[in-house]
């Protein structure tokens, strides 16, 4: 009797990436407590929903690519099949997605005209030059990794900094950006940061 596949079980993919992508992945997974593959599974899910890095990667592709109901990007015939070039050395990284989440990444990769795992590696590397798109990606991401007392930190720094600035309302979101690149800079883990802020 043929067993039953699970409905949420994930599926491997393993793009490369430059070594300077693989390095800036390993500092924030350092900085952020989270494995390498939680973070460029958080960078490629939330890279392919943004707007921004969808308008870089869309001159590439050779086939339509359906977004959304209401996106559709169209393809260009004339455009050849999209490959990755490296400089330098380049280092594979592991990660696991749902199979809707790797369907979509099947749908990128025939609209590029390239491997899967192209398609994937090519939205991490797109997304970690945006900063934009790498801060607010994380720090929805590393809100949810925190545990209650520390997010009760950030909601307190959050409500301390608006009472000191009404023009502007704070976030935790752009807290969480500030706490990010503070922490990337002087290499000290995100959970020392925020208590330091405290």
């Amino acid at each position: 009797m043929e067993r039953k596949e699970r409905c949420d079980k994930k599926r491997p993919v393993a793009p490369y990436i430059s070594a300077a992508a693989y390095e800036l992945v390993a500092r924030i997974s350092y900085v952020c407590d989270l494995p390498l593959k939680t973070v460029g599974e958080m960078l490629a899910r939330e890279g392919l929903k943004s707007k921004e890095l969808l308008d870089v990667i869309k001159l590439n592709f050779r086939r339509d690519f359906i977004v959304d109901d209401y996106q559709y990007c169209l393809g260009q015939a004339g455009n050849k099949p999209f490959r990755m070039t490296f400089e330098g050395e380049k280092y594979r990284l592991a990660m696991r997605f749902y199979n809707f989440e790797h369907e979509r990444f099947a749908a990128l990769a025939f609209a590029l005209d390239c491997s899967l795992q192209m398609a994937v590696g090519y939205v991490i590397e797109t997304a970690l030059e945006r900063k934009s798109i790498m801060l607010s990606v994380l720090s929805k991401g590393i809100i949810r990794e925190l545990d209650p007392k520390r997010k009760e930190q950030l909601r307190h720094i959050c409500r301390y900094l608006d009472k000191r600035s009404p023009e502007v309302y704070i976030t935790l979101p752009m807290v969480m950006e500030h706490v990010i690149t503070g922490s990337l800079s002087s290499q000290k883990k995100i959970n020392k940061t925020i208590d330091a802020w405290s």
